[in-house]
Formats: C-alpha cells, structure tokens, sequence
C-alpha cells in the first residue's frame, strides 16, 4: 500500500512538471466501494455484489461551473455473494464525466463509460451450458450521480451506472454498478 501511494505521488510529480495537465487541470487517487450486479433473464439469480473500484482522476475545467473528468479505474464486479457460484468480473473502466457545480460544492456527473473485461470467472458450470460461454471484452454504460467537494483535497462521489452491453453473449446478462467513491486531490 505504501508503495502504491509513493508510486501514485511520483506519477503526480512528473505530470505537473513535465505537461500542462498541473496548470490547467487537477490530479487525483480514486477509490471506493461498488455494489453491482448482472441485470437481465430472471431465469438466473443474479444477486448484489460486493466490490470495490481504484485508479486515478484529471479535473479539466471549463468554466467556473464545467468541469471535465477522465478517469482510469480498475473495478472488481459481477453479481452474487461470496460462493463458488458467483460470477467474478474485474475491468478497466474508462469514465469520461462531465460534472456541473449547481450550488456551493454540490455537483451533478453523467458521462459515458467504456470498460475493458480483464477477467472473470465465467466458465460451462456458470450458466449449466456443456462449454464456456463467450463473454464480451468491452462494455459500454452511462454513469449518472453527484459529489460533493469537500476541501481543496477531498471530494465524494454516488455514482449508478447500467450497462447497455451483455456481459455474456446469448445470455441478458448487462452490468448495474453503483459506486461510493473518495478522491484526494494533490
């Protein structure tokens, strides 16, 4: 973890020193908490997930009130609890948020999602088929939510964001994800 944070502080060093993204935009480390499950075919039981999301953030302001924000997230989903039988889904996530100040530090965020499958548990006992189901590799969503600026440091983030993509082909199987989030700013 320690190494993590010295990583993630140098990283931040050599963007403010060496591109424009220290003077015009804000660096941060995000991480928080996913609830999701597999939205879709009622024949299976796709129950809420207990998950987590981590990765790193660039504020690029507009206006006083517009503010732009890709992110870069690795996030561990899929539906169930904690048995054999649950499916394990871990991604990166690519968020382009755009976030508006309606009042004081109060902001609303919606912006597409594309999310890169880097592996999951999904094999022939998953869905009781004799091979493995193929799974898709990209997903697509739509993130909505709001946050909230606490400091010049500090902000937090409820985010929901469906899937509009299967996660398993030839199965209604889409992502539902929502997010607590904290980022610290540098």
């Amino acid at each position: 973890m320690v190494l993590a944070i010295f990583c993630a502080n140098h990283l931040v060093a050599q963007i403010q020193g060496t591109s424009n993204i220290g003077a015009d935009g804000t660096v941060a480390v995000k991480a928080g908490f996913n609830l999701s499950s597999l939205g879709g075919d009622s024949r299976y039981d796709y129950g809420t997930k207990p998950g987590f999301h981590l990765g790193g953030l660039v504020e690029i302001p507009f206006s006083d009130v517009i503010i732009l924000q890709p992110e870069a997230l690795l996030s561990f989903q899929g539906s169930g609890t904690f048995l054999d039988e649950d499916v394990n889904l871990f991604y990166l996530n690519i968020p382009l948020i755009a976030k508006y100040n309606v009042w004081d530090h109060l902001f609303i965020e919606a912006g597409p999602q594309i999310g890169i499958l880097l592996s999951s548990n999904i094999d022939e006992n998953t869905y009781g088929t004799l091979v493995t189901p193929d799974t898709n590799t990209l997903d697509f969503g739509f993130a909505l939510g709001a946050g909230y600026r606490l400091d010049d440091n500090f902000y937090f983030q409820l985010r929901f964001i469906p899937g509009f993509i299967n996660v398993v082909k030839d199965f209604d199987s889409k992502n539902r994800v929502a997010q607590l989030s904290a980022s610290y700013f540098f």
